[in-house]
């Protein structure tokens, strides 16, 4: 049966609560007042716009766990999550998504009209779930946290510079949340995997799949160690492996210099910037000498701030865009606009990422997973010699310490053997998850594909079609050991002017 036979008609496609399995029924105690207990399930009934003209029904569920496993006592927490209902003739597992971040939700999007498309071909195989992990979106408790001090200004300056924002806020924030009776301790991903299993048993269904992006693909790795035996397949999207949550500087450093390879070989870029590596150490070299001021808007409200940007502040901002695709192809633009004296490009980055705040679910999960005492020695020793050095990771690993965030141990970050059947997915311009940290995952998993789509950044990879085409092959326990992807090679946008059909946001129009 074709998709557009399930949209809605005036009757809902959607089961009600009372022919849903699930592992403890909403019960009511002898005064007629909900009991709240683990396991605990509802559901209500939601319609999700396809278009102006178009809808499905789903259902919003609450499924009740606790906070903190490792404690008999601990309170009970709400996760949020939408059931959508397959089109299958003979639907397999549901799949469940596991968004990124740690932190991001899903659900907030679904109140977009048209957000629900990107999952309707997923229908075919099974129902698809869409679940707010613990700690964020609609679950509750939230944990975002919102900066209350001073406007820290001089972040982007250097790292010193920023310490005493992170240990006021992790005093702030951590106060804030266990006044509430928040157990910070039980937002590790190890929690949010038992979290999967339990929704697992409420649904009634005895095995999942799961469809993990990014940060999702850690979640979704603790849960094959933990409940592989209840997996059936398993997508992992740009793979960060166990013991991945701390990023090698090395890593960083390869993928300028295949930025730098790329530059060198675009003519119209040599003819100014024949070595974008000598680029880069110049205007590190003018920003630790004489930081450049830029306009940003101040996120506690108020009018515009001048705020400094040196050379730890541009290499922050090149960290946290270099893996995606859709911004590196004006790199070699910024860096010679800043080397010409020209804030603008810079400016636009830097309003990009001046926000504050923190969401302590994010930073306790990554903070939990860390890594080996052997991956901090390499990281150290690699920093040294980095371009990039100790901005790698920042704030991590002190930041931990700052939260008293719990430590998942050796045993978490070791490799995962496993049967199940996994497709692991990368991009070769990815620097946030890099193909070979799927490889290395990938050994230990003999019933496994690794598609690498050619010149796809982190953002990018499922935007191909025969990237979506194997994902629903995969689900359908098809082969796709043959699939590959590849979209054309980069385009850098020019140095100089504006062209239209080259450009990026941050480039200026005049």
């Amino acid at each position: 049966m074709k998709f557009h036979q399930y949209l809605k008609t005036g009757v809902a496609v959607l089961a009600t609560l009372s022919a849903l399995p699930c592992l403890a029924s909403t019960l009511e105690s002898q005064d007629g007042q909900e009991e709240r207990r683990a396991g605990t399930l509802t559901i209500e009934k939601r319609t999700l716009q396809i278009s102006e003209t178009e809808s499905i029904e789903a259902e919003e569920g609450r499924l009740l766990v606790p906070e903190n496993r490792n404690k008999k006592d601990s309170r009970l927490i709400e996760l949020a999550f939408v059931r959508i209902p397959s089109t299958g003739a003979s639907p397999g597992p549901p799949t469940v998504y596991l968004s990124g971040g740690p932190g991001q939700s899903v659900l907030g999007s679904l109140s977009r009209t048209g957000a629900v498309r990107r999952w309707l071909e997923l229908l075919e195989v099974g129902d698809m779930v869409l679940i707010d992990q613990r700690g964020t979106g609609l679950s509750t408790p939230n944990l975002s946290f919102p900066w209350k001090g001073e406007t820290p200004v001089n972040q982007f300056r250097n790292l010193a510079d920023s310490a005493p924002y992170f240990q006021e806020i992790a005093d702030q924030a951590t106060e804030h949340f266990r006044a509430q009776g928040v157990d910070l301790d039980g937002y590790t991903s190890e929690q949010s995997a038992d979290d999967l299993n339990d929704l697992r048993i409420a649904l009634g269904v005895k095995k999942l799949n799961l469809f993990g992006f990014s940060y999702g693909t850690h979640l979704g790795l603790s849960a094959i160690r933990r409940h592989g035996e209840h997996l059936e397949n398993v997508v992992l999207l740009g793979v960060e492996g166990p013991n991945h949550t701390y990023k090698l500087p090395s890593t960083m450093d390869v993928q300028f210099n295949k930025l730098a390879l790329m530059a060198k070989e675009d003519p119209a870029i040599a003819s100014k910037v024949p070595d974008l590596n000598a680029l880069l150490d110049r205007v590190l070299d003018k920003l630790r000498s004489n930081p450049m001021l830029v306009s940003v808007r101040d996120p506690k409200g108020g009018g515009p701030l001048q705020i400094p940007i040196g050379a730890d502040g541009l290499l922050f901002l090149l960290r946290r865009d270099i893996g995606d695709a859709s911004d590196l192809p004006v790199f070699p633009r910024l860096l010679y606009s800043i080397d010409q004296g020209d804030s603008r490009m810079l400016e636009w980055f830097a309003r990009k990422r001046f926000r504050f705040g923190a969401n302590a679910m994010s930073t306790i999960m990554d903070a939990a997973s860390g890594a080996s005492s052997e991956r901090l020695r390499r990281i150290r020793e690699e920093a040294s010699q980095s371009r990039f050095g100790n901005v790698m990771n920042h704030p991590y690993p002190q930041i931990a310490e700052l939260w008293s965030a719990p430590d998942l141990g050796d045993d978490y970050r070791a490799p995962i053997a496993s049967p199940v059947r996994t497709l692991f997915l990368s991009g070769t311009l990815d620097w946030n998850t890099p193909p070979f940290q799927a490889e290395e995952v990938r050994w230990g998993f003999p019933n496994s594909s690794h598609i690498i789509v050619r010149n796809a950044g982190h953002e990018q990879v499922l935007g191909h079609r025969n990237v979506q085409r194997a994902i629903l092959d995969f689900l359908s326990g098809k082969n796709v050991d043959d699939a590959t992807a590849s979209f054309p090679a980069m385009r850098f946008v020019p140095l100089d002017g504006y062209h239209p059909g080259n450009t990026h946001a941050s480039v200026p129009r005049d």
